[in-house]
This record gives structure tokens, sequence and C-alpha cells, in this order.
């Protein structure tokens, strides 16, 4: 009886020594590891360049703009001076006509045009960057949802684990007994088929447990050992009252909210780049070429020119479009402030759910383990009387696996606790725990 439990003790205790010297995994370090490992994270630089190229591009309005243009024409008619003056003879003027020119412009007043487009454009990156920030956000549930049913089935697995060597080990003394004379044959059929069905189901545990590996590793592009340690997070999330949780601060840290808030700031940046479509600009420009004729009309020849000056464009009247766009604008900022406000009530209504669930699971875990304390001296009694034979193998039988369902429900209620913590924290966007988080 002695070598029989101290088989399962020194199994644990060798597990136990093995794990110490193994790779240990938490749930915020494999987070992080799939945030930088996913192919979507290169798109910061990709933005940012492409911001800086169109950058560029206004700045290079502020340039001098150069400009070749050239034109041939025929015509029907030329001018015919009709009156005469003695001793002079006018030549006639060709009806073919060209003219190369090279015009450069150089922009002085715009009405801070470029500059409001520089703004908007900043704008636009930012709230881009924005957006991306909420695309990766989502892959916290997904490793949260892979790492919690990998630590389920690891438990699960480990408790079948047990479960199977406590069964061979009754099951030899039982085939001893058979062969003594002192069991029946059916007595170590039972057992045998119980442990069957505990190894069947370990197997399957196991296999759950390696599928939510798998796709941990792909989340974190990384190879995931089998044997490698998870560890539950020690996160115990701070208690708020339900009425405060739509204007709680900690709700803002969604990124979410920053897409918002950038959304919002460049409707502000497209409202003032409209305010500047009416004002006048002014531009410097010259203009050298050739053709034929040149600035003089009555030559007959090719001639180069050239002419400079300033010239003023403005639209003092553009039938209120720069208005009904402002409008437009602020009426978006208005959509974009329904749905900050239903964002932050939906998120409360999330929190209030998650601490729901913390505050049933902790007491459920006290009730877990005093329940299991229970199952385990019926079972300690249940194993006296039947190695004394005053029960059936069947009723040994069903009191361990009261035993192994009571530990595997503790277990679950451990994850699912440690589960809705995290989901609480990734609710309000705490991706890390500091003092200012803890109650």
């Amino acid at each position: 009886m002695i070598r029989v439990l101290a088989l399962p003790i020194l199994a644990l205790a060798l597990t136990g020594r093995t794990a110490a010297a193994q790779d240990t995994l938490t749930v915020e370090r494999l987070q992080e590891a799939a945030l930088r490992s996913d192919p979507r994270a290169k798109q910061r630089g990709l933005l940012r360049a492409a911001t800086d190229l169109r950058l560029a591009v206004i700045a290079a309005d502020r340039l001098p703009q150069l400009e070749i243009n050239g034109q041939g024409t025929h015509q029907s008619d030329v001018t015919r001076p009709t009156f005469g003056i003695p001793g002079v003879a006018v030549p006639d003027f060709p009806k073919d006509r060209w003219q190369a020119t090279l015009d450069v412009e150089q922009r002085l007043y715009d009405g801070g045009e470029v500059a409001r487009r520089r703004e908007l454009e900043e704008a636009r990156h930012a709230e881009s960057q924005a957006a991306l920030a909420v695309t990766l956000y989502e892959l916290r549930s997904e490793v949260n949802s892979a790492f919690f049913s990998a630590f389920l089935f690891e438990k699960r697995s480990a408790e079948y684990d047990a479960l199977v060597a406590d069964l061979d080990a009754r099951l030899a003394a039982v085939r001893a007994r058979v062969e003594a004379g002192t069991a029946l044959g059916r007595d170590a059929a039972e057992i045998e088929a119980e442990r069957m069905r505990a190894g069947l189901q370990r197997d399957e545990a196991r296999a759950s447990r390696r599928a939510a590996l798998a796709i941990l590793a792909d989340l974190v592009a990384e190879p995931i050992d089998t044997t490698v340690v998870l560890a539950l997070p020690s996160d115990q999330p701070g208690r708020a009252e339900p009425a405060d949780l739509v204007t709680a601060a900690a709700l803002r840290r969604r990124p979410e909210f920053d897409q918002l808030r950038q959304s919002r700031a460049r409707l502000d940046r497209e409202v003032a780049y409209t305010s500047a479509e009416n004002r006048p600009r002014v531009f410097a420009f010259g203009q050298a070429g050739v053709g034929l004729p040149g600035l003089d009309q009555f030559r007959t020849s090719s001639d180069a020119f050239w002419q400079a000056g300033i010239k003023v464009e403005w639209r003092p009247w553009t039938w209120r479009s720069a208005g009904r766009k402002a409008a437009a604008y602020r009426l978006q900022q208005d959509v974009v402030a329904t749905e900050e406000k239903a964002l932050g009530r939906r998120l409360a209504r999330a929190v209030v759910t998650d601490l729901e669930d913390i505050t049933r699971l902790d007491v459920a875990l006290e009730d877990d383990e005093r329940i299991v304390a229970l199952r385990a001296e019926v079972e300690r009694q249940a194993r006296a009387q039947y190695d004394e034979g005053a029960i059936t193998t069947p009723d040994y039988v069903e009191t361990r696996t009261d035993v192994l369902e009571a530990r595997l429900t503790l277990e679950r209620h451990r994850v699912e606790l440690a589960q809705a913590r995290s989901r609480y924290l990734t609710t309000l966007g705490i991706t890390s725990r500091t003092a200012s988080d803890t109650p």
C-alpha cells in the first residue's frame, strides 16, 4: 500500500523538478511577442514612409514650378493694315505660327494652403497609425483564448496522468488478488476499462493542448515545445462600481478611443483646409521663349522673348462650397462622438460582466477546494474499504472518478478566473500592471 501511494508522489516530484528547469511562458509575454511578429506590425514603417513622401510632394509646391510649352498653328487669316504710309512697305505676315517657352512660377502667398495640407496629412497619418493599433490589439484576445485553453488542457492531462498511474497500480494489485483467488476477474476488468477510458481522455486533452500551443506558436511566429510551462498571470484587477464605469479613466486606454480622437483631429484639419479655399493667392511668374512671331507682331522671322510679373488668383464666390464642406466634416465629428459614447457603454457592460465573473469565481474556488478535500477524504476511506474487500470495484472507481471531477472543476474555475482577470485588463486597455494600477 505504501509503494502504491509513493508512485504518484514520486512522479509529481520529478515533474515539478523538470518543469522548474523548462522555459516558462506568461500570457503577457506571448501577447507582446504576437504583436511584434504579426506581419501587419511592419505597416507602421510603411505608413510613415508613405506619409513622408506625400509631405515631400506638398513641400514641393513652395518651390518654383517649371513648365516647358510648345505650340504650332496655322490660321486662316492674319492682321493686315488698311492704312498706307508713303515710303513704308508693310510685309505680309505668315499664317504659320509657332512658339516654345519656358515658364517659371513661384508661389508668394497661398493663404496658408500648403501649411494646412501638411497638417491634414499628418493628421491622416496619425489616424492610420491608430487604426493599425486597434487591429493589432485584437491579437491579445486571440492569445488569451489559446493560452488559457492550453493551460486548462495541461491541467486536465496532468489529472488524467495521475488517475492512470493510480489505476495502473490498482490493476496490478487486483490482478495479483485474482491470481491468489481472493478477487473476481470482473474486478480487474472494471479497473482496466476505467483505466482505458482515462487514457483516452488524457490523450484527448494532450491533443487539444498541442492544438492550442500550435495556435500560440503561429501567433508569435516561433516554435513552442510541448514541454513548455505555462504560468497564470498574477494580476489582481481593481474593483470599480458599475455606475462609475462609463466615466472610468481606465476605459479610455483602449486603442479605439485613440483612433476616435485622431479621427476628430483629422476632421478638424479638414475644416481648417477648407477655410483656405476662398483666400487669394499671389504668384510671381516669368516666361522666356522663342517663336514666330515673338512679342513683336510685325516681325516675319522667329524671335526670342521674355516677360515677368506678378499675378493674383482669387475666387471670392464659390457658391458656398467651402462652407458646405466644413459643415459636412462637422457632422462627421458628431458621428464620431456618438461612436465614442457607444464604445464606452459597450466596454462598460463588458467590464461589469468580467467583474461579476471574477467575484463569482473567487467564491466558487473556495467551495471547490472544500469539495476536493471532502472527495479526497471519501476516496481515502473508500480505498481502505476496497483493500479490505468491504466495497466493490465499481464503488471504488466511482469515488475515484468523483475526486477527478472535483479536481478538474477546481482547475477549470482557476483558469476561468485568470482568464476573466486577463479579459478585464484587456477590455480596459491595460497592457501591463503598474503601481498606479494596483488597488
